[in-house]
């Protein structure tokens, strides 16, 4: 059953969905604009871990028939699992070439690649534009984000920005996250916009020390895109979402070396206007004090703190899992 809350002026909408038709109805109540540009999440291809096919068709197909759309991503972990690629070596020709092989492998296998080219959809690989320098200049992006923010710690992100997106800023910029109870949703899923393979190494080199500069490099690269487009935040777990909840499923091994679960057929969908709202929600309705998550502690404090009562609501609403852990 649908569920519309405002809080101060901020929209968030939960549902559960389990078909095109209930899809299309959930999207049709978001006041969104095109020209449009969706940020999937494919960390890596362990099952339950990123946006499938089938979910992302739903999504193009919808923004499609109401004008021009984009898909964005960059080079991640499911490149460098299989390439022994990473840290600061400058890369050959040859090094590319594998990534970009295992790039389109993993598209090839996941089944977007054949729904992009169906679609007509081009797909902007933030890794590849800055590559090649078609990237917005620097300063312009610094100025923008300094008039609003503190300055950026690792002031490469200000390279970071393909002018192919910058170009389609008044639109909007759909942060489509994957529901993972681990919890990373919209406000991390921004991270995924730090391209591998460009000079400054891995995005490991930005996890830091025990993951000791994580949130403040994904607050920092929230603060640019935040800055120069209008984010809102989609959160599915429509066919599957991972969780550390025993029970929902059989032990899953991921490439990361970590044990986790995966729960089917919740038909779970969420929106928010406001990414870190919507995730503080979220948390707070799956159980979890969203005070206690690092990364959103800190966007509260840079970008607005949600408001008591979006807690209040979310701990009357049912566990999104309604499983006992």
């Amino acid at each position: 059953m649908r569920t519309n809350l405002e809080f101060e002026g901020k929209i968030i909408i939960a549902d559960k969905i389990y078909n095109k038709k209930e899809f299309n109805a959930f999207l049709s109540e978001i006041n969104v604009n095109p020209p449009f540009i969706v940020k999937p999440n494919w960390i890596s291809e362990d099952y339950g871990h990123y946006t499938d096919a089938k979910v992302l068709k739903w999504v193009l197909q919808f923004l499609s028939s109401q004008g021009q759309v984009v898909l964005t991503e960059s080079y991640s972990a499911r490149n460098s699992i299989n390439l022994p690629i990473t840290g600061y070596k400058k890369l050959t020709d040859q090094d590319i070439k594998k990534i970009r092989e295992s790039e389109r492998d993993f598209l090839i296998r996941a089944g977007i690649h054949s729904l992009l080219q169906k679609l007509n959809i081009e797909y902007v690989n933030v890794t590849e534009e800055v590559l090649e320098q078609r990237i917005v200049d620097p300063d312009l992006v610094r100025r923008e984000v300094t008039a609003l923010h503190k300055p950026i710690f690792k002031t490469e992100f200000y390279s970071f920005v393909p002018e192919k997106l910058y170009k389609l800023r008044e639109g909007t910029f759909i942060n489509l996250a994957k529901f993972k109870i681990f919890f990373s949703m919209c406000v991390k899923n921004i991270f995924g916009m730090i391209p591998e393979y460009v000079g400054y190494g891995s995005r490991y080199h930005y996890h830091g020390k025990d993951d000791k500069n994580l949130a403040d490099n994904i607050i920092d690269i929230n603060k640019i895109y935040r800055t120069l487009f209008n984010v809102v935040g989609i959160v599915e777990g429509i066919n599957t979402l991972t969780c550390n909840r025993r029970g929902v499923s059989k032990p899953y091994k991921a490439k990361f070396g970590y044990e986790y679960y995966v729960s089917e057929n919740n038909g779970l969908i969420y929106y928010g206007n406001e990414t870190h709202w919507l995730d503080a929600f979220i948390h707070q309705q799956s159980g979890k004090n969203p005070s206690q998550t690092e990364h959103l502690i800190k966007a509260a404090d840079v970008f607005g703190k949600w408001p008591l009562k979006l807690i209040e609501v979310a701990k009357q609403m049912e566990d999104p899992l309604n499983v006992d852990d």
